[in-house]
């Protein structure tokens, strides 16, 4: 735990050891699932089950004893503390309204249902039976219900859930913004669509070259170390669903998936990953243990691993100083030109059902698609066992082609199966809050694509660190983004972007 200040009102520091301990058993739960994912046996799933459950329990005890919330209100109060201190309160009595409402009954009911999910998940995945995840899919979403309503019983059970990813996001405010990147998007993947199929584009066939799988981590590797991942801080290892996670900033866990004959995927997403884990090696570490120092919410993390993947990492000058290095690894390679590249990685794949695998036009519908699907769920005019069915139409109405299986289709994503409803829409707020990151980074720092196109990544990280990183929860998402910016958030950066992006590649 870091030193506190003997300066520190004997309450406050009271405040800070108490957060320290909770943050550990946060860390200590990180590294079971992690566990869970990477290297436990199957056989442990129930004990795993218990563990985390105890923990949960624990923590739950510690974070609803009345003295602390006592404890917070008193210090929410005074008027001696710093504005960092004054954040650190703020957030432990978020953290506090949302957590001792819930019922130590739910949490460990949670806890035991969630990890036996994920297991039910992955079987369930792999056999194609949607039938085999439908009863413990009801289950959490009807637990989910309970949740939000001990949390906030006035309020749309949906919006609730949105709030622990975004804090003070409402369906309201989701509304118009998915219908202007849909009123966007539609078209626009119609001239793409129509322009693909009068054919005469760059031939993208090294796309599905064979490259085994230790050559690629061998290549991702040295990427993502170019980026300023810290492996002493870190390590990379391989799972069904590429993750960020770990125990803190301090031990921060990447996973990527390997696919031979698409070996640009694996790299994609050990970009995406580390822009998640750069996020979090970045936080302040003499605030690690303290609610301040967490990420502000899921959306600004994912703007992270979303401006290194995209906006950086299929952007022309990452590659004009990459690309020369990845030839010498992938020989097949030497006979694409940068323009030819850039063009292949950044392709709209109109025949894509897998989220996680879309390109940066068609991936926003990814994510509208399952936010209706789950708004629908929890405002009663969906049932779980509809939702094949539903995912299939919105499939063919959003993007034109049906998923022939589960698999591709409604069983996809890890998500449901770890009980994370109100997830999805961080994905696509992400892509927005990049878009507008980095094109404030350009204003501000003149030089960074210059720096881009000789292999320096340092002024970009020094700025986000500077203005994302390391700021945490001191601030509010708005105030977090105009202050980096100038502005609240703006969709018409992304939408700017991805127009005048993919009217070059296709000429349209």
């Amino acid at each position: 735990m870091p030193t506190v200040p003997s300066t520190l009102s004997a309450p406050y520091n009271e405040l800070t050891r108490r957060l320290s301990d909770l943050t550990a058993l946060e860390e200590a739960i990180g590294i079971l699932s992690w566990d869970q994912e990477i290297v436990m046996p199957k056989g442990a799933v129930e004990q795993r089950s218990r563990q985390i459950a105890t923990l949960s329990v624990v923590r739950h005890e510690r974070l609803s004893a009345p003295d602390l919330a006592e404890l917070v209100d008193q210090l929410m109060h005074d008027q001696t503390l710093t504005d960092t201190q004054a954040a650190n309160v703020r957030e432990a009595r978020r953290d506090l309204m949302r957590t001792t409402r819930i019922p130590e009954a739910l949490v460990r009911r949670w806890s035991e249902t969630t990890v036996k999910a994920h297991d039910v998940w992955v079987e369930a995945r792999k056999a194609d039976d949607f039938s085999a995840f439908e009863p413990i899919l009801t289950e959490l979403v009807e637990l989910s219900k309970q949740r939000a309503a001990a949390i906030d019983p006035e309020a749309p059970p949906y919006d609730v859930l949105l709030d622990e990813f975004e804090p003070g996001t409402t369906q309201a405010q989701l509304e118009p913004l998915f219908a202007d990147l849909k009123a966007f998007l539609l078209p626009m993947i119609a001239k793409v669509r129509a322009r693909s199929q009068a054919g005469g584009l760059p031939d993208t066939t090294w796309l599905s070259e064979v490259v085994p799988a230790d050559r690629q981590r061998t290549v991702g590797e040295t990427v993502v170390r170019a980026m300023g991942y810290d492996f002493d801080r870190g390590r990379l290892d391989t799972s069904v669903h590429p993750f960020c996670g770990g125990a803190g900033p301090s031990d921060v866990r990447i996973t990527t998936r390997y696919r031979e004959d698409a070996f640009f995927g694996s790299l994609s997403g050990m970009i995406h990953e580390t822009g998640h884990a750069l996020y979090e090696q970045g936080r302040d570490l003499d605030l690690a243990d303290q609610p301040v120092s967490r990420a502000r919410s899921m959306g600004i993390h994912e703007s992270q691993s979303l401006l290194w993947e995209k906006q950086v990492g299929l952007g022309r000058p990452f590659w004009t100083a990459l690309l020369p290095k990845l030839q010498l690894s992938y020989e097949f390679l030497r006979k694409v030109d940068l323009d030819s590249f850039l063009f292949g990685i950044s392709q709209v794949d109109l025949d894509n059902f897998i989220r996680v695998d879309a390109d940066e036009l068609t991936y926003p519908l990814h994510v509208i698609l399952r936010y209706e699907i789950e708004r629908d769920l929890f405002n009663g005019t969906l049932q779980v066992a509809d939702l094949p069915k539903v995912w299939n139409a919105k499939m063919q109405e959003y993007l034109g082609i049906t998923p022939p299986d589960f698999r591709l289709g409604v069983l996809q994503d890890v998500h449901w199966s770890m009980g994370s409803f109100g997830y999805f829409p961080s994905y696509t707020l992400g892509a927005l809050y990049a878009a507008q990151f980095m094109n404030s980074c350009r204003d501000q720092v003149p030089g960074v694509d210059a720096a881009l196109s000789r292999g320096d990544v340092e002024p970009l990280l020094t700025w986000l660190r500077t203005h994302i990183h390391r700021e945490g929860s001191r601030f509010g998402t708005d105030e977090l983004v105009r202050r980096a910016t100038g502005e609240p958030l703006n969709p018409r950066h992304f939408i700017d972007y991805a127009r005048a992006k993919f009217t070059r590649l296709y000429g349209l």
